[in-house]
Parts: C-alpha cells; sequence; structure tokens
C-alpha cells in the first residue's frame, strides 16, 4: 500500500503495528509481528529517517508513530515534487532525442519489433506515449481485443484524442458493434471504411506501428515501427486521406437514441437503421439486435411503407432529407471539423 512512497513492506508492517497500539519496544514489535528484532530495528531507523515514527521513553526506548496526515502527506508532497522535476527534465530529453533523429542512420529510422509479446508491448507504449491524439486503422483480426483495450479508454479519459478508422468486416464480428459504441460514447471518433489498406497506429506525428506478420491463429508475431523520418510524413497523410473519404460511425443502441418529434422513426427503428446504414447485413444486424434475419427484413419492409420508399435505395434517400436520423447526422457534422 505504501511501497509507491518508497517505504518497504517490513517498514509499513512496523508502521501499521504502531497506528494500532504505541508506544511499543523492538522487542514488543518483534514478537506481536512474529520478525527478528534486528530486522524490525533496521525497519524503525528507516522509519525514523522519514519521519514517521519518534522516540519516546527513557532513553528513547520506546517508538511511537507519526500521525499518518502528519507524516504520510509530508512523504506525499516531497514524492509529487520529485516527480514535478522529473517531469520538467522531460521536455528537454524528448528535444535532446529529436534532434539526434536528424542524425540517425538509415537503418534507425525503421525500428522492427518480434515476437508476439514484444508487438504487444510495443503497442501498448507507444499509445501511452501519446499525448494530443492517436490514429488507428481498425481490422480483424484484432492487435488487441476491443473489450480488452483498456489503454484507449484510460486515453480519452485522460483527453487525448482517439480517431479511429474500421474496415467494414470489424463491425460484422459478434460483439463489435457494442464494443465500438462504447469508445464513440466514450469520446472516440470512429468512421468506417470499405477496405483498408493495412493495420495502423500512429502516436501523435511522432511514431507509427505497422504489424507485418501473424501466427495461425491471428496473433501478431512482428511489427515496423516508423520514427520521424518522410515514410512517417506518408503514412499521416494516407490516414487523413481515408478519414477524410470515410463515413462517420455511430451504432447507438435504442435506449441512447434522440428522436425528432416529427420523425415517423422509433428509437428501435433508428438502432436497425443505424446498423444498416454502416454496412452490416441484415443477418449481422439481427445477431446484435438478437432477432432473427426475417425479422429485420419485415421492420425495414414496414419502415418503407411507413415513409412511403419502394425501395431501399429510396428509404436511404428518404432518411438523409427528412434528416430522421438527426443524432446521426449531428454527430457526423462534429467529426467532419
Amino acid at each position: 500500500m505504501l511501497h509507491v512512497l518508497g517505504i518497504s513492506q517490513i517498514e509499513e508492517q512496523v508502521y501499521l503495528s504502531l497506528l494500532d497500539r504505541a508506544p511499543a519496544s523492538v522487542s514488543e514489535l518483534a514478537d506481536r509481528l512474529e520478525i527478528e528484532g534486528r530486522t524490525v530495528a533496521l525497519a524503525a531507523r528507516a522509519l525514523e529517517a522519514k519521519a514517521l515514527i519518534n522516540r519516546t521513553g527513557d532513553g528513547g526506548s520506546l517508538l511511537a508513530p507519526t500521525p499518518p496526515d502528519v507524516g504520510l502527506s509530508a512523504l506525499v508532497d516531497h514524492r509529487q515534487r520529485e516527480l514535478n522535476e522529473a517531469s520538467m527534465n522531460i521536455r528537454p530529453l524528448v528535444d535532446q532525442y529529436r534532434r539526434g533523429q536528424h542524425e540517425r542512420p538509415l537503418e534507425e529510422l525503421i525500428e522492427l519489433c518480434v515476437g508476439r509479446e514484444a508487438v504487444a508491448r510495443r503497442f501498448e507504449q507507444l499509445q501511452l506515449a501519446a499525448r494530443e491524439q492517436v490514429r488507428v486503422f481498425v481490422m480483424p483480426p484484432y492487435m488487441i481485443n476491443l473489450a480488452d483495450n483498456h489503454i484507449g479508454m484510460q486515453l480519452l479519459r485522460e483527453g487525448v484524442r482517439l480517431r479511429a478508422v474500421y474496415q467494414r468486416d470489424a463491425i460484422d464480428q459478434p460483439g463489435a458493434p457494442a464494443q465500438i459504441q462504447r469508445f464513440v460514447d466514450a469520446g472516440e471518433e470512429a468512421r468506417i471504411s470499405r477496405i483498408l489498406p493495412t493495420k495502423l497506429m500512429i502516436g501523435d506525428d511522432s511514431r507509427a506501428l505497422i504489424p507485418i506478420h501473424s501466427d495461425p491463429e491471428g496473433v501478431h508475431t512482428s511489427c515496423i515501427v516508423v520514427h520521424p523520418c518522410g515514410l512517417l510524413k506518408t503514412l499521416i497523410a494516407l490516414f487523413e486521406l481515408i478519414w477524410s473519404r470515410a463515413q462517420p460511425l455511430d451504432l447507438a443502441d435504442s435506449e441512447t437514441i434522440e428522436t425528432s418529434k416529427s420523425s415517423p422513426l422509433s428509437r428501435s427503428d433508428h438502432a436497425l437503421l443505424s446498423l444498416l446504414l454502416t454496412g452490416l447485413t441484415d443477418r449481422a444486424a439481427g445477431r446484435e439486435l438478437g432477432v432473427s434475419e426475417r425479422t429485420i427484413q419485415r421492420r425495414v419492409h414496414d419502415v418503407m411503407t411507413r415513409v412511403d420508399a419502394q425501395n431501399r435505395l429510396q428509404l436511404g434517400w428518404q432518411l438523409a432529407r427528412q434528416q430522421w436520423l438527426g443524432r446521426r447526422s449531428a454527430r457526423g457534422a462534429a467529426q467532419n471539423d
């Protein structure tokens, strides 16, 4: 519990024991904790140096704890000052590193990572290093399961912009629409493209990661990391080009959809049409909504009848003209900024 403040496990045991019952001698603490007296004495000296205990009694034979709101708070403040000083030194080191990039040999501009653990570790490192934005092309098999991408959620909570372009077949995976919508609700800007050229992750404008080999199970076993150079600029331009042409993605469920009073669509209609407009087949949409393919077809036909559309193309035109999918359109307009 207290190791982040530089307090060892034995020191913590001694301190907590004194908080329960003090003052106490070294021998009493040794008996109470069932630890050798010499070990307790060493821990006590360390706690004294941290101003967490003080000596009392005749000749200072007894030990008493400093109140936590005094002793521990002082340690926290001291550790925070050290972290702030270290943080201030990061920027000069980054500048020094970037200056060195211009002088790096050509072969060092492309870093090769081999092994599934090395690939996963590098992927996490590049995400966590991002301070402004992360751009990704997402297509199965995934580098990390959507449900397990806790770092992506952490970045969104920290205010890092996350932009993702999903290949259309990515949302055909069981459970994928719900997981993608979870990220969209958290602030991810998501779009969908019929096909993507490669998997890609770009952290800020400083590095890009591209998987190059996978095992038979689809787990990535090697990747390249591109450092600042002309190739990195090309990858950034490629992302921005595909992003500009991709369709905004919103897979909101019926409980979170806001419908216009003038719209003939119910919330469940809105949820269904949102899935179909992203490119899901009737079967895949039915799987997400827990109904059969035939039920999806019947519900779409009912909507077509209500809006006087003869076919699905006409239905799509009516939806766009009347702006009956207003929540989706509003999100799409925001993502075009």
